[in-house]
């Protein structure tokens, strides 16, 4: 499969929305409905904004024919109106006064619009950034409840780096469009309206001109909004690879030393970058050809505005009052300069605006990124009918299970077995024949096929799966520990959970001695993973905290493995009392660990082979037989064809369960050649039934 036939399967690849999707947009502005108040609030007061800025183009233009050229026009009869409204003067007296007294009315009117702009502009500011940061807020905390709610299934699909990347990266772009563009976006349309207004008001014919190339600036933005969000979607896919693979490199850190891989990393870090560079680079490109066309035309308007107005001005002189100078088609230099800082004016919220598409056109690809992840089904859900239960006794069927991870993959086929409350079963076979699928039915990580998993008599889809993974606690091979104190992690949260009672749970299973020589004993710190910690140390605060949760059915997945002898001494002297009173699952390739087990079911190619206890099993000669006897072999030259009169294959005299621990872990490889072996054996032998020893 090529990189880019794997990329497509990958969630990052699955976004094919439209360049512009309002649908999207509207879907991303819902989140803003529930703070309407702040909303509506908000958006008055950038109106208000917006008419303040586009006054002091008017108040130049009326200064400069008020006070320097003594005439009249239209912007110095609106302003002369205005300040009659506020002042004991009317309007022809206040054309009639000396020029110091003109500056200074002035002079209080820009200052009077400054001080207003500044006061609404800070408010508006605060109250937009709340509204954008509050919606964030909800955003990234539905994606991330969605993402703790999503099956294992959707995690084993998607990398975790690129996850991560959309509750960061990806939130980030959203953020600059609530607490930024949106803000910008709304004054700069104010702005523009208010701007086309005036222009129609001083004149009609200069405001067409001005607006003329406002089709082709419309034009540019359309041709780069259709190049760009390709080119960012592109690049966000690229950014996610990277962070993807610099997650997993530094979590697999230890084996790239240990093999000497760090160059072969170093050098697909490179190609990864250099796709990310490359992506980059063309976005820019796009950018870089748009933002001075964008400028290119504005000076364009600005050039036509100056050469009209200016052959107004012209044929004006001579004239003074506003009539005779519109009779002739002519303008004053007042209307002139009003009418050059408005071109200007009017095109700087352009700019913004079409540097702000950057800014949307980012956040949008953002969004449908962040949705994509929202828009996953819930595979695993409740029924509608579901009961909350209390504790279970710990009953567990299996009636005729069949499962696959992946169509026409089956890897349980017809399975079926029955678990009395308060027994021990332990689950061998060779690795891929189905013990981990089995914990995964139980705790209902995935549904079933066919068939029906039942606890105490009824199907786990009936109960809620709070109340039913309430009852079960899972001790893994690979212990998870998160950053934080020792009792934190031990408790989860769970504020019932007291210090005495994890105390107790650390004593009970011989954890209490380490961690009371930490520095803060159960308050030490603990580390992402618990790196500080031994494999055998994090595995026996798995114990402790399976423990002090209490569960009905308590199921461990190959926990006693990374354990030395000594501690796997304590443990399976703890695990007869941890184990009294509740039903247990045990997982195990190590056979010295599950003898004690009422029951042991041995797993073969997705179906039950044997099932019985130690001795029982060992009689039949079977699969279990073999993989007893690989184990045993490995200590010593021991005859194995043979078991005793108790129904065991001897033990080499002075060897010690933990040595017989350490030879197991080499002779899982001959265990699973053995199972298919006597797979082998059977489908060739023409016996009816298992030969058992005389």
């Amino acid at each position: 499969m090529s990189d880019d036939q794997f990329e497509d399967d990958l969630l990052e690849e699955r976004i094919k929305t439209k360049t512009w999707d309002p649908v999207l947009l509207r879907r991303m502005l819902l989140y803003a409905r529930r703070y309407w108040p702040m909303v509506l609030t908000g958006t008055l007061l950038v109106m208000v904004s917006s008419f303040l800025a586009v006054m002091p183009p008017l108040l130049v233009g009326a200064l400069v024919d008020i006070v320097f050229n003594t005439g009249q026009s239209w912007p110095g009869d609106i302003v002369a109106g205005a300040v009659s409204l506020f002042t004991p003067w009317s309007a022809l007296e206040i054309r009639r006064l000396e020029a110091a007294d003109k500056l200074a009315i002035f002079g209080v009117l820009f200052l009077s619009l400054r001080v207003g702009t500044f006061f609404i502009d800070w408010g508006n500011g605060y109250l937009l950034n709340n509204l954008g940061q509050k919606i964030l807020y909800d955003i990234r905390m539905e994606l991330f409840s969605h993402m703790h709610s999503l099956s294992l299934n959707f995690f084993h699909r998607n990398p975790v780096g690129r996850l991560v990347n959309r509750t960061t990266n990806d939130v980030g772009s959203l953020e600059k469009m609530f607490s930024v563009a949106l803000v910008t976006v709304l004054k700069d349309l104010f702005m523009l309206t208010g701007i086309v207004i005036m222009l129609f008001i001083l004149d009609v014919t200069l405001a067409a001109i001005v607006l003329s190339v406002i089709p082709f600036m419309v034009l540019a933005a359309l041709i780069f909004r259709k190049y760009s969000r390709v080119a960012y979607r592109k690049w966000y896919a690229a950014q996610s690879r990277l962070n993807a693979f610099m997650a997993e490199s530094m979590s697999g850190v230890r084996v790239v030393q240990l093999f000497h891989k760090e160059k072969r990393n170093d050098e697909a870090y490179d190609r990864i970058g250099s796709d990310f560079r490359h992506h980059f680079l063309v976005q820019r490109k796009a950018w870089a050809y748009f933002r001075p066309a964008a400028t290119t035309l504005s000076a364009c308007g600005i050039g036509l505005v100056l050469w009209f107005c200016g052959s107004a001005v012209f044929r004006g002189q001579g004239l003074s009052t506003a009539a005779e100078l519109t009779a002739v088609g002519a303008i004053s230099v007042g209307v002139l300069v009003s009418y050059l800082q408005y071109a200007e004016l009017f095109f700087n919220p352009i700019r913004d605006l079409t540097e702000k598409i950057d800014v949307i056109v980012g956040a949008m690809t953002s969004g449908e990124r962040i949705f994509t992840i929202l828009d996953e089904k819930r595979e695993i859900v409740d029924r509608e009918a579901a009961q909350t239960p209390g504790r279970f006794s710990g009953s567990l069927t299996f009636d005729d299970v069949h499962f696959s991870y992946k169509p026409q993959e089956p890897v349980l086929r017809g399975v079926s077995f029955e678990v009395k409350p308060g027994q021990s079963v332990a689950i061998v076979g060779h690795t891929g024949a189905g013990k981990t699928t089995i914990i995964n039915l139980v705790c209902r990580f995935y549904d079933v096929n066919g068939g029906r998993v039942l606890v105490d008599g009824r199907d786990v889809r009936d109960y809620t799966l709070q109340g039913l993974r309430r009852n079960i606690a899972v001790v893994h091979q690979d212990v998870f520990l998160f950053a934080g104190t020792i009792f934190d992690n031990i408790r989860l949260g769970e504020e019932s959970i007291t210090l005495e009672q994890v105390k107790a749970a650390c004593e009970y299973v011989g954890a209490h001695r380490f961690i009371e020589k930490l520095p803060g004993g159960y308050d030490a710190k603990v580390e992402e993973g618990g790196k500080t910690f031994s494999a055998g140390e994090r595995q026996l605060l798995s114990f402790a905290r399976a423990l002090v949760f209490n569960p009905s059915i308590l199921i461990l997945d190959e926990a006693t493995s990374s354990i030395d002898t000594h501690t796997e001494e304590m443990i399976q002297a703890a695990m007869v009392k941890l184990t009294r009173g509740r039903t247990s699952v045990i997982i195990a390739h190590r056979l010295s660990t599950i003898q004690r087990a009422d029951k042991i079911l041995v797993m073969h190619k997705g179906k039950l082979a044997e099932q019985g206890n130690h001795q029982q099993l060992l009689a039949l000669r079977g699969i279990y037989h073999r993989l007893y006897q690989l184990q045993y072999s490995a200590l010593a030259d021991t005859p194995k064809d043979q078991p005793a009169g108790n129904g065991e294959v001897p033990r080499p005299e002075g060897t010690s369960a933990g040595a017989m621990r350490s030879f197991a872990a080499v002779t899982r490889g001959k265990a699973a050649d053995a199972a298919q072996q006597v797979e082998a054996d059977r489908r060739g032998s023409k016996r009816s039934a298992p030969v058992r020893p005389s």
